[in-house]
Formats: C-alpha cells, structure tokens, sequence
C-alpha cells in the first residue's frame, strides 16, 4: 500500500494534494495550472514533491502525454478520501448555532450581477461566519471546475444541464431576447441578413445557440463583433454598433427607459434555465446545503 512509503516526518501539503488531484482528473500539468491559477512550474513541483514523499513515480510521461501509474492510481484514492476529510474539518463549528466554513462558488457574469447579490447578501446577514469566494465564467468552464474540484457549486444561465456526473436543479426560466439600438430600422431578426451582430465569446453557449439560430434562418454572420463581457455588448447595442441576443434579465432596465428596442422574431420563445450544480460526489457540509436551499428558495 501506498502509506506505506510515505517517509516518517512527512511535509506533505494540501495544495500538494489538491494538484496532483485536478492533474490526475483533467490529465494535464496545463490544464490543472490554469484550473488552480498557479504556474505550471508550480503544478510540475507539488507533483515532484509528492513522488520524492513516497519514492515512487505518480504519472508515466509519454510524450507530451502523462498517464497513472498503479502507484498514482493507489495515491488518487487516497487524495480523493484525504481531501474530502480536509473539507469537513474546515466546517467544523464550536456549536450548532454557530455556521462556519467556506463555500467556493463559480457563476457566470448575468446570474452574478442579476440575480445572485440578493441570496449572497442574505446569506452573509444569517451566517456571518461562512466565507465565501466566487468566480465568473463561461458555463462550460464553471462545469470543468466542479469536475476538477475547484468549487463547491456552479450557477449557470443556459439550456438544461445534462450531466451524469452532477447534480443539478432549475432555480428559474429565464427569457431571451433578440435586441437592436431604440431606432434601428428592423423589425424581425430574419430581416437581419447583412446587420452586424454582437456574439458573445466563441465557447458561450449562448453565442452557440445565436450563431446556429442565424445560420439555421440564412442570416449571414461574417459582419460580427465578439465581445466577452454581457457588459460590453449591452453598451454596444445602445451604441448602435449592432444586433445581439441576450437574456431578458440582463436588459430589463435598458427596456424600461427605451435605450434599445426588442426585436421580434417569428421562432417561438427562446429560453434558458437559470440551474445550480454541484459535483454528486461532492461532500455538502451544513453551509452547502443551507446554501442551495437558499437560492432555490428566492425564485
């Protein structure tokens, strides 16, 4: 067994551990630097640390591709187990009364801004003593974060999630709206052929579901903008720079004062599920769940 050739003495660290974890799961020194935001170099040394601890190679390097070795596969189990004891102890609380812990949240830009601040703020007044950190990102990429253990819980605005190896639920639909400058002189997006239209990033699921519904209709998208931020497009389109699609929720305000005009379209209602997610392998402490009940709560 493994704990066997782990030396007496050991300075074994956790952030040792989580590396050779989110390397072991993505399959990759890259990707797992780019997952925990440390250097590669970084990643390339917690490893080396951990085959110097138990004298053995974790990963077989062939190439430029990295594989476990029987060794590593033992000590991924191990990791796994080790890990999730590690997390509850840092929910450990002096008495029931008392919540404490630390809850790692990914979501993207428009559940942040437009729907999360409300539950978080909430959340804060009732359990203090719950730290938070929470990242934005595309949905796909918050979904390869809870895969890799990264965060606790993904909040994302997108069509259902199917995926066997997390759970999800629905917090709320969410509409989709085609949308131009207040003047613009089209109607319908079908009239839109020859427009420039304002895309989200290349690996958004929503930029996929615009691109597809416009190439579907015979619309041509070689006239585009590509911008990352919900953001920046909102202000793109008051600008009048061109058409985008987004959610209703991100453009309610700019409606309500008319900076720019929905666009109607002949297609029947285009819709997204706002949906929380979380790793079914994933230990939820108290906090956790408290959590996720509180933002299913607040539809």
């Amino acid at each position: 067994m493994i704990i066997n050739f782990i030396k007496e003495g050991s300075k074994i660290e956790i952030r040792q551990l989580q590396s050779f974890k989110t390397v072991a799961e993505l399959n990759s020194f890259t990707k797992a630097a780019q997952t925990l935001q440390y250097s590669q170099a970084s990643i390339t040394a917690h490893i080396q640390q951990l085959e110097d601890e138990i004298g053995f190679p974790l990963f077989d390097r062939l190439g430029k591709q990295i594989q476990l070795t029987m060794m590593g596969k033992e000590m991924y189990l191990y990791v796994v187990e080790l890990l999730t004891i590690y997390s509850k102890i840092k929910h450990i609380s002096p008495n029931d009364k008392t919540l404490k812990g630390e809850i790692r949240i990914g979501a993207s830009e428009t559940m942040t801004v437009y729907k999360l601040g409300t539950v978080l703020t909430k959340y804060k007044k009732n359990y203090p003593e719950v730290t938070f950190s929470l990242i934005n990102d595309n949905c796909m990429q918050l979904r390869e974060r809870l895969h890799s253990g990264e965060l606790d819980i993904a909040i994302t605005l997108e069509p259902k999630v199917s995926d066997p190896q997390l759970i999800t639920e629905i917090w709320s639909k969410e509409s989709l709206v085609f949308v131009g400058e207040r003047n613009h002189s089209i109607k319908t997006i079908e009239e839109a052929d020859g427009e420039c239209i304002i895309f989200s990033a290349n690996n958004c699921v929503l930029r996929q579901l615009f691109e597809g519904f416009l190439v579907e209709n015979g619309i041509n998208t070689n006239n585009h903008l590509e911008l990352s931020s919900m953001e920046a497009i909102k202000q793109c389109v008051v600008s009048g720079l061109g058409i985008s699609l987004v959610p209703y929720i991100s453009v309610e305000s700019l409606l309500l004062e008319e900076k720019i005009k929905v666009i109607e379209s002949s297609s029947e209602n285009l819709m997204f599920y706002a949906q929380i997610s979380y790793h079914k392998n994933k230990w939820l402490s108290e906090a956790h769940k408290l959590f996720i009940d509180m933002v299913l709560e607040d539809k």
